[in-house]
Protein backbone atom coordinates (compact mmCIF):
# COMPACT_ATOMS: atom_id res chain seq x y z
CA UNK A 1 0.00 0.00 0.00
CA UNK A 2 1.18 3.22 -0.83
CA UNK A 3 2.04 6.10 1.52
CA UNK A 4 -0.97 8.27 2.69
CA UNK A 5 -0.41 12.25 2.45
CA UNK A 6 -2.53 13.63 5.20
CA UNK A 7 -2.63 17.47 5.92
CA UNK A 8 -1.40 17.37 9.64
CA UNK A 9 1.67 16.23 11.57
CA UNK A 10 1.58 13.21 14.49
CA UNK A 11 5.30 12.72 15.36
CA UNK A 12 5.97 16.69 16.25
CA UNK A 13 2.63 16.17 19.63
CA UNK A 14 3.73 16.08 22.75
CA UNK A 15 2.45 13.63 25.60
CA UNK A 16 -1.07 13.88 24.89
CA UNK A 17 -3.68 13.95 27.95
CA UNK A 18 -6.60 10.81 27.76
CA UNK A 19 -8.42 11.60 24.34
CA UNK A 20 -12.11 12.41 24.71
CA UNK A 21 -14.31 11.73 21.88
CA UNK A 22 -16.10 14.36 20.03
CA UNK A 23 -20.32 14.51 20.34
CA UNK A 24 -20.02 13.75 16.27
CA UNK A 25 -17.93 10.73 16.74
CA UNK A 26 -20.03 9.08 20.12
CA UNK A 27 -23.04 9.29 16.97
CA UNK A 28 -21.08 7.78 14.55
CA UNK A 29 -20.24 4.81 17.06
CA UNK A 30 -23.61 4.31 18.19
CA UNK A 31 -25.00 3.79 14.65
CA UNK A 32 -22.13 1.51 14.38
CA UNK A 33 -23.49 -0.27 17.15
CA UNK A 34 -26.85 -0.26 16.01
CA UNK A 35 -26.20 -1.41 12.45
CA UNK A 36 -24.81 -5.02 14.59
CA UNK A 37 -21.41 -4.77 13.17
CA UNK A 38 -19.62 -8.78 11.66
CA UNK A 39 -19.27 -10.62 9.51
CA UNK A 40 -22.14 -10.75 6.53
CA UNK A 41 -23.71 -7.41 7.40
CA UNK A 42 -23.12 -4.35 5.29
CA UNK A 43 -20.13 -2.43 7.46
CA UNK A 44 -21.10 1.51 7.76
CA UNK A 45 -19.40 3.29 5.37
CA UNK A 46 -16.81 6.08 6.96
CA UNK A 47 -15.00 6.40 3.53
CA UNK A 48 -18.55 7.85 1.90
CA UNK A 49 -18.40 11.00 3.98
CA UNK A 50 -14.06 11.47 3.05
CA UNK A 51 -12.76 12.86 -0.49
CA UNK A 52 -9.22 12.36 -0.02
CA UNK A 53 -8.20 9.01 -1.79
CA UNK A 54 -5.87 7.45 0.36
CA UNK A 55 -8.01 8.76 3.76
CA UNK A 56 -10.98 6.22 1.92
CA UNK A 57 -7.72 3.49 1.86
CA UNK A 58 -6.91 3.79 5.48
CA UNK A 59 -10.23 3.52 6.36
CA UNK A 60 -10.65 0.52 4.39
CA UNK A 61 -7.99 -1.11 5.63
CA UNK A 62 -9.05 -0.35 9.27
CA UNK A 63 -12.48 -2.39 8.74
CA UNK A 64 -10.64 -5.32 7.01
CA UNK A 65 -8.87 -5.66 9.83
CA UNK A 66 -12.13 -5.59 11.91
CA UNK A 67 -13.50 -8.07 10.32
CA UNK A 68 -10.46 -10.49 10.46
CA UNK A 69 -10.27 -10.08 14.11
CA UNK A 70 -14.40 -11.07 14.17
CA UNK A 71 -13.65 -14.09 12.04
CA UNK A 72 -10.73 -14.96 14.03
CA UNK A 73 -13.11 -15.12 17.17
CA UNK A 74 -15.87 -16.86 15.66
CA UNK A 75 -13.14 -20.21 14.94
CA UNK A 76 -13.85 -23.09 17.12
CA UNK A 77 -11.72 -23.94 19.97
CA UNK A 78 -11.96 -27.56 19.71
CA UNK A 79 -12.34 -29.31 16.22
CA UNK A 80 -14.57 -32.31 17.33
CA UNK A 81 -17.28 -34.38 15.26
CA UNK A 82 -19.62 -31.42 14.46
CA UNK A 83 -17.23 -28.95 13.30
CA UNK A 84 -15.64 -31.71 11.50
CA UNK A 85 -19.26 -32.84 9.70
CA UNK A 86 -19.91 -29.10 8.82
CA UNK A 87 -16.59 -27.96 7.44
CA UNK A 88 -14.61 -29.21 4.59
CA UNK A 89 -11.71 -31.27 5.26
CA UNK A 90 -9.41 -28.25 3.83
CA UNK A 91 -11.06 -26.09 6.03
CA UNK A 92 -10.83 -27.87 9.30
CA UNK A 93 -6.83 -28.72 8.49
CA UNK A 94 -6.46 -24.73 8.25
CA UNK A 95 -8.54 -24.16 11.96
CA UNK A 96 -6.78 -26.58 12.92
CA UNK A 97 -3.02 -25.50 11.76
CA UNK A 98 -3.90 -21.80 13.09
CA UNK A 99 -4.72 -23.02 16.41
CA UNK A 100 -1.59 -24.74 17.04
CA UNK A 101 0.08 -21.74 15.59
CA UNK A 102 -1.86 -19.77 18.43
CA UNK A 103 -0.69 -22.48 21.03
CA UNK A 104 2.99 -22.26 20.23
CA UNK A 105 2.88 -18.43 19.95
CA UNK A 106 1.28 -18.55 23.71
CA UNK A 107 3.56 -20.96 25.32
CA UNK A 108 6.94 -18.85 23.48
CA UNK A 109 5.17 -15.31 24.50
CA UNK A 110 5.04 -16.75 28.07
CA UNK A 111 8.72 -18.25 28.39
CA UNK A 112 10.72 -16.70 31.26
CA UNK A 113 13.99 -16.25 29.50
CA UNK A 114 13.51 -16.50 25.93
CA UNK A 115 16.85 -17.83 24.20
CA UNK A 116 18.06 -16.76 20.85
CA UNK A 117 16.74 -19.56 19.39
CA UNK A 118 13.14 -19.34 20.56
CA UNK A 119 12.97 -15.20 19.53
CA UNK A 120 13.86 -16.24 15.93
CA UNK A 121 11.06 -19.04 16.66
CA UNK A 122 8.68 -16.20 17.63
CA UNK A 123 9.00 -14.40 14.73
CA UNK A 124 8.45 -16.92 12.46
CA UNK A 125 5.37 -18.26 14.26
CA UNK A 126 4.42 -14.69 13.98
CA UNK A 127 4.84 -14.65 10.33
CA UNK A 128 3.05 -17.72 9.40
CA UNK A 129 0.08 -16.53 12.04
CA UNK A 130 -0.16 -13.83 9.45
CA UNK A 131 -0.44 -15.77 6.41
CA UNK A 132 -2.84 -18.11 8.45
CA UNK A 133 -4.92 -15.15 9.26
CA UNK A 134 -4.82 -13.92 5.39
CA UNK A 135 -5.47 -17.29 4.18
CA UNK A 136 -8.67 -18.27 6.62
CA UNK A 137 -10.08 -14.59 5.72
CA UNK A 138 -9.97 -15.15 2.12
CA UNK A 139 -11.62 -18.76 2.36
CA UNK A 140 -14.57 -17.80 4.63
CA UNK A 141 -14.72 -14.66 2.02
CA UNK A 142 -15.27 -16.65 -0.98
CA UNK A 143 -17.70 -19.11 1.06
CA UNK A 144 -20.41 -17.70 2.57
CA UNK A 145 -22.45 -20.97 3.77
CA UNK A 146 -19.20 -21.74 5.39
CA UNK A 147 -19.74 -18.70 7.19
CA UNK A 148 -22.91 -18.58 8.33
CA UNK A 149 -22.00 -22.16 9.36
CA UNK A 150 -19.38 -20.93 11.25
CA UNK A 151 -21.19 -17.67 13.14
CA UNK A 152 -24.17 -20.74 14.35
CA UNK A 153 -21.69 -22.37 15.95
CA UNK A 154 -19.91 -19.81 18.10
CA UNK A 155 -22.49 -17.35 19.43
CA UNK A 156 -20.72 -15.62 22.06
CA UNK A 157 -17.49 -13.60 22.03
CA UNK A 158 -14.26 -13.57 24.53
CA UNK A 159 -14.54 -10.34 27.20
CA UNK A 160 -10.94 -10.32 25.93
CA UNK A 161 -11.59 -10.18 22.23
CA UNK A 162 -14.99 -8.17 22.43
CA UNK A 163 -12.63 -5.33 23.89
CA UNK A 164 -9.72 -5.73 21.44
CA UNK A 165 -12.90 -4.78 18.66
CA UNK A 166 -13.69 -2.01 20.91
CA UNK A 167 -10.73 -0.62 20.96
CA UNK A 168 -10.47 -1.31 17.28
CA UNK A 169 -13.71 0.42 16.51
CA UNK A 170 -12.86 3.40 18.53
CA UNK A 171 -9.92 3.90 17.19
CA UNK A 172 -11.47 3.37 13.41
CA UNK A 173 -13.60 6.98 14.79
CA UNK A 174 -10.37 8.75 16.12
CA UNK A 175 -8.74 8.32 12.38
CA UNK A 176 -11.81 9.44 10.83
CA UNK A 177 -12.06 12.36 12.76
CA UNK A 178 -8.09 12.75 12.13
CA UNK A 179 -8.36 12.09 8.32
CA UNK A 180 -11.55 14.71 8.20
CA UNK A 181 -9.90 17.60 10.17
CA UNK A 182 -8.61 20.60 8.49
CA UNK A 183 -5.48 22.23 8.65
CA UNK A 184 -6.88 25.59 10.55
CA UNK A 185 -8.90 23.29 13.08
CA UNK A 186 -5.57 20.87 13.55
CA UNK A 187 -4.04 24.31 14.48
CA UNK A 188 -6.57 25.68 16.59
CA UNK A 189 -6.34 21.58 18.42
CA UNK A 190 -2.32 22.51 19.17
CA UNK A 191 -3.38 25.97 20.39
CA UNK A 192 -6.13 24.20 23.12
CA UNK A 193 -3.50 21.22 23.59
CA UNK A 194 -0.81 24.01 24.48
CA UNK A 195 -2.60 25.68 27.53
CA UNK A 196 -3.86 22.26 28.29
CA UNK A 197 -0.22 21.82 28.83
CA UNK A 198 0.84 24.60 30.55
CA UNK A 199 -1.98 23.95 33.16
CA UNK A 200 -0.82 20.62 33.67
CA UNK A 201 2.76 22.03 34.41
CA UNK A 202 1.54 25.11 36.61
CA UNK A 203 -0.67 21.81 38.10
CA UNK A 204 2.79 20.09 38.78
CA UNK A 205 4.35 22.32 40.37
CA UNK A 206 1.83 22.50 42.73
CA UNK A 207 1.84 19.23 43.46
CA UNK A 208 5.51 19.49 43.67
CA UNK A 209 5.36 22.08 46.61
CA UNK A 210 2.83 19.91 48.08
CA UNK A 211 4.92 17.04 48.06
CA UNK A 212 8.07 18.76 49.63
CA UNK A 213 5.74 20.02 52.62
CA UNK A 214 4.58 16.51 52.93
CA UNK A 215 7.99 14.80 52.99
CA UNK A 216 8.91 18.09 55.67
CA UNK A 217 5.66 17.00 57.71
CA UNK A 218 7.01 13.33 57.48
CA UNK A 219 10.63 14.10 58.72
CA UNK A 220 9.06 16.02 61.80
CA UNK A 221 7.02 13.21 61.97
CA UNK A 222 10.44 10.65 62.18
CA UNK A 223 11.86 13.04 64.24
CA UNK A 224 9.19 13.09 66.90
CA UNK A 225 8.58 9.33 66.86
CA UNK A 226 12.65 8.93 67.26
CA UNK A 227 12.35 11.09 70.45
CA UNK A 228 9.58 9.08 72.37
CA UNK A 229 11.57 5.76 71.33
CA UNK A 230 14.87 7.35 72.85
CA UNK A 231 12.09 8.30 76.14
CA UNK A 232 11.09 4.27 75.95
CA UNK A 233 14.27 2.98 75.56
CA UNK A 234 15.43 5.65 79.14
CA UNK A 235 12.18 3.90 80.71
CA UNK A 236 12.90 0.60 79.89
CA UNK A 237 17.11 1.01 80.93
CA UNK A 238 15.16 2.70 84.47
CA UNK A 239 12.77 -0.86 84.88
CA UNK A 240 15.42 -2.65 84.03
CA UNK A 241 17.22 -1.12 87.22
CA UNK A 242 14.50 -0.99 89.13
CA UNK A 243 14.24 -4.84 88.51
CA UNK A 244 17.60 -5.44 89.56
CA UNK A 245 17.62 -3.11 92.76
CA UNK A 246 14.52 -5.50 93.58
CA UNK A 247 16.68 -8.38 93.06
CA UNK A 248 19.30 -7.24 95.17
CA UNK A 249 17.12 -6.18 98.07
CA UNK A 250 14.83 -9.76 97.66
CA UNK A 251 18.62 -11.96 97.68
CA UNK A 252 19.75 -9.75 101.19
CA UNK A 253 16.38 -10.09 102.94
CA UNK A 254 16.54 -13.76 101.96
CA UNK A 255 20.37 -13.70 103.07
CA UNK A 256 19.08 -11.84 106.75
CA UNK A 257 16.50 -14.33 106.94
CA UNK A 258 18.42 -17.32 107.05
CA UNK A 259 21.04 -16.02 109.05
CA UNK A 260 18.44 -14.84 111.71
CA UNK A 261 16.84 -18.75 111.33
CA UNK A 262 20.16 -20.45 112.46
CA UNK A 263 20.12 -17.78 115.25
CA UNK A 264 16.57 -19.12 116.41
CA UNK A 265 17.75 -22.68 115.57
CA UNK A 266 20.57 -22.47 118.00
CA UNK A 267 18.72 -20.45 120.63
CA UNK A 268 16.05 -23.56 120.37
CA UNK A 269 18.89 -25.99 120.64
CA UNK A 270 20.43 -24.11 123.81
CA UNK A 271 16.86 -24.02 125.53
CA UNK A 272 16.33 -27.71 124.69
CA UNK A 273 19.55 -28.84 127.21
CA UNK A 274 18.48 -26.45 130.12
CA UNK A 275 14.85 -27.91 129.95
CA UNK A 276 16.14 -31.35 129.98
CA UNK A 277 18.24 -30.03 132.96
CA UNK A 278 15.46 -28.62 134.75
CA UNK A 279 13.52 -31.82 134.26
CA UNK A 280 16.47 -33.69 135.68
CA UNK A 281 16.01 -31.54 138.85
CA UNK A 282 12.60 -31.90 139.03
CA UNK A 283 12.40 -35.15 139.05
CA UNK A 284 14.60 -35.62 141.82
CA UNK A 285 12.35 -32.91 143.88
CA UNK A 286 9.59 -35.13 142.79
CA UNK A 287 11.20 -38.74 144.26
CA UNK A 288 11.51 -36.85 147.64
CA UNK A 289 8.58 -35.15 147.55
CA UNK A 290 6.86 -38.60 147.24
CA UNK A 291 8.97 -39.93 149.76
CA UNK A 292 8.16 -37.71 152.55
CA UNK A 293 4.60 -37.78 151.13
CA UNK A 294 4.31 -41.33 151.95
CA UNK A 295 5.49 -40.89 155.97
CA UNK A 296 3.31 -38.33 156.27
CA UNK A 297 0.67 -40.67 155.08
CA UNK A 298 0.89 -43.34 157.65
CA UNK A 299 0.49 -40.72 160.78
CA UNK A 300 -2.45 -39.37 158.67
CA UNK A 301 -3.88 -43.03 158.40
CA UNK A 302 -3.71 -43.23 162.40
CA UNK A 303 -5.48 -39.21 162.64
CA UNK A 304 -7.67 -40.88 160.33
CA UNK A 305 -9.13 -43.84 162.74
CA UNK A 306 -9.36 -41.75 165.13
CA UNK A 307 -11.22 -39.38 163.88
CA UNK A 308 -13.44 -41.70 162.43
CA UNK A 309 -14.62 -42.93 165.94
CA UNK A 310 -15.41 -39.35 166.50
CA UNK A 311 -16.86 -38.91 163.39
CA UNK A 312 -19.38 -42.05 164.28
CA UNK A 313 -20.29 -40.23 167.49
CA UNK A 314 -20.82 -37.03 165.39
CA UNK A 315 -23.21 -38.77 162.95
CA UNK A 316 -25.56 -40.41 165.63
CA UNK A 317 -25.71 -36.70 166.61
CA UNK A 318 -26.24 -35.73 163.35
CA UNK A 319 -29.09 -37.82 162.28
CA UNK A 320 -30.93 -36.57 165.37
CA UNK A 321 -30.40 -32.96 163.81
CA UNK A 322 -30.93 -33.74 160.37
CA UNK A 323 -34.49 -35.06 161.30
CA UNK A 324 -34.95 -31.77 162.73
CA UNK A 325 -33.29 -30.35 159.59
CA UNK A 326 -35.75 -32.53 157.20
CA UNK A 327 -38.58 -30.91 158.53
CA UNK A 328 -37.05 -27.01 157.49
CA UNK A 329 -35.64 -28.27 154.70
CA UNK A 330 -39.33 -29.60 153.44
CA UNK A 331 -40.57 -26.13 154.06
CA UNK A 332 -37.80 -24.52 152.99
CA UNK A 333 -38.29 -26.66 149.91
CA UNK A 334 -41.91 -25.58 149.57
CA UNK A 335 -40.64 -21.85 148.95
CA UNK A 336 -38.01 -23.07 146.53
CA UNK A 337 -40.45 -24.64 144.20
CA UNK A 338 -42.48 -20.97 144.10
CA UNK A 339 -39.15 -19.31 143.88
CA UNK A 340 -37.97 -21.09 140.71
CA UNK A 341 -40.86 -21.15 138.75
CA UNK A 342 -40.60 -17.26 138.88
CA UNK A 343 -37.54 -17.53 138.09
CA UNK A 344 -37.89 -19.44 135.51
CA UNK A 345 -40.55 -16.99 134.13
CA UNK A 346 -38.14 -14.26 134.35
CA UNK A 347 -34.81 -16.51 132.90
CA UNK A 348 -37.50 -16.56 129.61
CA UNK A 349 -38.19 -13.62 129.52
CA UNK A 350 -34.27 -12.14 129.80
CA UNK A 351 -33.40 -14.94 126.87
CA UNK A 352 -36.00 -13.09 124.49
CA UNK A 353 -35.12 -9.63 126.01
CA UNK A 354 -31.29 -10.65 125.23
CA UNK A 355 -32.25 -12.22 121.92
CA UNK A 356 -33.57 -8.43 120.75
CA UNK A 357 -31.04 -6.75 121.87
CA UNK A 358 -28.41 -8.83 119.96
CA UNK A 359 -30.72 -8.28 116.57
CA UNK A 360 -30.69 -4.85 117.47
CA UNK A 361 -27.16 -4.44 117.51
CA UNK A 362 -26.56 -6.76 114.58
CA UNK A 363 -28.87 -4.25 112.47
CA UNK A 364 -27.14 -1.58 113.59
CA UNK A 365 -23.39 -3.41 112.35
CA UNK A 366 -25.42 -4.04 108.92
CA UNK A 367 -26.46 -0.58 108.51
CA UNK A 368 -23.19 0.83 109.95
CA UNK A 369 -20.96 -1.14 107.56
CA UNK A 370 -23.30 -0.24 104.43
CA UNK A 371 -22.88 3.23 105.16
CA UNK A 372 -18.95 2.64 105.24
CA UNK A 373 -19.77 0.85 101.62
CA UNK A 374 -21.39 3.60 100.75
CA UNK A 375 -18.95 6.50 101.36
CA UNK A 376 -15.49 3.97 100.14
CA UNK A 377 -18.04 3.84 96.57
CA UNK A 378 -18.85 7.71 96.98
CA UNK A 379 -14.99 7.96 96.90
CA UNK A 380 -13.97 5.68 94.61
CA UNK A 381 -16.93 7.55 92.35
CA UNK A 382 -15.32 11.03 92.90
CA UNK A 383 -11.53 9.85 92.20
CA UNK A 384 -12.93 8.48 88.92
CA UNK A 385 -14.72 10.91 87.72
CA UNK A 386 -11.74 13.58 88.88
CA UNK A 387 -9.89 10.74 86.64
CA UNK A 388 -12.09 11.00 83.68
CA UNK A 389 -12.47 14.60 83.51
CA UNK A 390 -8.38 15.18 83.64
CA UNK A 391 -8.43 12.85 80.57
CA UNK A 392 -11.66 15.04 78.94
CA UNK A 393 -9.70 17.82 79.22
CA UNK A 394 -6.78 16.62 78.37
CA UNK A 395 -8.07 15.15 75.13
CA UNK A 396 -9.72 18.68 73.99
CA UNK A 397 -6.52 20.61 74.55
CA UNK A 398 -4.59 17.83 72.34
CA UNK A 399 -7.68 18.06 69.72
CA UNK A 400 -7.48 22.05 69.53
CA UNK A 401 -3.64 22.03 69.64
CA UNK A 402 -4.13 20.02 66.42
CA UNK A 403 -6.60 21.97 64.91
CA UNK A 404 -4.65 24.84 65.27
CA UNK A 405 -1.59 22.69 63.73
CA UNK A 406 -3.81 22.19 60.68
CA UNK A 407 -4.85 25.12 60.33
CA UNK A 408 -1.15 26.95 60.32
CA UNK A 409 -0.50 24.46 57.47
CA UNK A 410 -3.24 25.59 55.15
CA UNK A 411 -2.61 29.17 55.80
CA UNK A 412 1.08 27.81 54.86
CA UNK A 413 -0.53 25.97 51.64
CA UNK A 414 -2.48 28.19 50.58
CA UNK A 415 0.36 31.20 50.41
CA UNK A 416 2.86 28.83 48.71
CA UNK A 417 -0.12 28.52 45.94
CA UNK A 418 -0.83 32.31 45.43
Amino acid sequence: MSSVTVPMSFSKDPVLPPIRRPAESNDILKQMRESNFGLGVDDFSFSSKLTNVEAQRIISVIQDVQKKVSLINLLPDFLDRRVQSVFSSDTVNMISEHRQLEQRYKQLVESDKPTDSQNTELKEIIRQLKASTRTLYRNFVQNPTAMSKLRYLKSTKLPVVAQFEQLLQEMKILVYERLKTTVEEEKAKQDQLSIIIAKEQKTSNEVKVLQEEWEKAKRERANEISKKNDLIRRLKDELREIKQQAEEATKRLETRSKQKEDMDSQQFRDKEVSLKQEIASLKTQLEETVKKNREEEAQLRKKKFKIESEVENWIHKYDQEMEEKQNEIEDIAAIFSEEKTQLDELQQRYTDLQKAYNQILEDRRIVQEQKKEKEKQLRRMNDAATLIQAIWKGFKVRKEMKKKKEKGKEKKGKKGKK
